[in-house]
């Protein structure tokens, strides 16, 4: 016969088990109630389109993409492009003429194509591509940075101070971003997607030209305290302190200038630990 305390101990692994089953029970129907997010449907649509390219137009086709938001569309703009092309659709291409997507290739040619005018000394040619990427809000972030560096070369080698010190400046008005979404989709650590990679902004090509580009336009005091009159009522304000540091470095303050960067922590600096960011060199 079974003791007391051998009865007492089955029930209590009975009953764990009874828990542990009714817990995934509800898990496995909580998943089979969640429908996947459209940007779950594009990805694996994305993923399956080089093995059936008619399903592919299929599944495109089921999706309605006036529901979508403006980066779900224009990921189903871009996969249907494709997707035509490959079925040698003339029509449904046709009908997608016009339709926004921001990393279409048509304004990523033009850029690719000034950079190699810019190479071979033709900067007329260069200049007369960019003028023909239409609204520079309409392409993405990555491509928007290409063109202003571009427009900045082309000031340099054309000895034009005023335009390749706008251009810079747009260049650093984007530093203010690099810890968002946006910037860390494309710049993170994948093995430590949560920690903002350190950026060596100050001895960057750009940061260098502007600091030398204020120094010889003699405004560098200037810059300084317009960015500490907006640091006095916003001290988080990044861009004023990026502003601030870089006029501080052009006014050969060096103790201020180190302080300066230190109060941003993603700033790369020597014996600052920290992760290196991936897509990230000087371009052109």
């Amino acid at each position: 016969m079974m003791t007391n305390k051998l009865v007492v101990s089955l029930l209590y692994m009975a009953a764990a088990v009874l828990v542990m089953t009714n817990a995934y029970a509800e898990e496995g129907a909580a998943k089979m109630l969640q429908s996947p997010s459209t940007k779950d449907v594009l990805e694996q649509i994305r993923k399956d389109a080089r093995n059936d390219f008619q399903h592919t137009a299929q599944a495109l086709r089921a999706l309605d993409s006036d529901k979508m938001n403006a980066e779900d569309r224009a990921t189903w703009v871009r996969l249907s492009r494709e997707s035509a092309v490959r079925n040698g659709d003339l029509t449904t291409l046709k009908a997608l003429k016009n339709q926004a997507d921001p990393f279409s290739l048509q304004p990523l040619s033009r850029i690719l194509l000034a950079n190699a005018f810019i190479n071979e000394a033709d900067l007329q040619a260069a200049r007369s591509e960019l003028e023909k990427l239409g609204k520079l809000e309409d392409i993405n972030t990555r491509d928007q940075r290409r063109y202003w560096a571009l427009k900045a070369r082309i000031a340099q080698l054309e000895g034009k101070s005023d335009e390749e010190r706008s251009a810079i400046e747009h260049i650093v008005h984007e530093l203010s971003h690099w810890s968002s979404a946006n910037c860390q989709s494309c710049h993170n650590d994948l093995k430590n997607p949560q920690t903002i990679p350190l950026l060596e902004i100050q001895s960057s090509w750009y940061g260098k030209r502007f600091v030398e580009l204020m120094q010889k336009q003699g405004d560098s005091e200037e810059v300084r305290r317009n960015a500490e009159k907006v640091l006095a009522k916003t001290p988080e304000n990044m861009n004023a302190r990026i502003f601030q540091c870089f006029s501080l470095q052009a006014l050969e303050r060096q103790a201020e200038t180190e302080q300066c960067w230190k109060e941003i922590p993603w700033v790369g600096l020597p014996g600052r630990n920290g992760v290196s960011p991936r897509m990230m060199f000087a371009w052109p």
